[in-house]
């Protein structure tokens, strides 16, 4: 993708691409279509579950407390910007895969989109 969009709400809109958000407790609120296709985890396996799911073992610690540090500090170098992390498919085949994240703080609770793009060495 070329240019990436620039608020939540449009990142939320996309329907070619994978897309999920989390709550401010990093929980799924929304995976779209493209989403299971690609990756194969439904909207009943993830919402209400933590975002953790999706990520390797041995990301998820980082994770969780490089989000905790972002709600208490609200700064980081990460949102809004292609990354490049693994993700853990259902069936437990792990990738690599462009992630371009999002943060939207709304009514004081902060919420947060992804492309979660396919995977590098698979682009479509």
């Amino acid at each position: 993708m070329s240019q990436y969009p620039a608020t939540y709400d449009e990142l939320i809109a996309l329907e070619d691409l994978p897309v999920v958000a989390i709550d401010q407790q990093s929980i799924f609120t929304y995976i779209n279509d493209a989403f299971t296709e690609e990756y194969g985890w439904t909207a009943e396996d993830l919402i209400g579950k933590s975002v953790t799911e999706i990520m390797p073992t041995h990301m998820r610690n980082a994770h969780t407390v490089g989000f905790a540090r972002y709600l208490a500090t609200e700064t980081t170098e990460l949102l809004g910007k292609p990354l490049s992390l693994s993700v853990l498919y259902k069936d437990g085949t792990v990738k690599s895969s462009n992630h371009y994240i999002l943060g939207d703080k709304k009514d004081s609770s902060w919420r947060f989109a992804a492309i979660i793009d396919y995977p590098l060495d698979e682009r479509k």
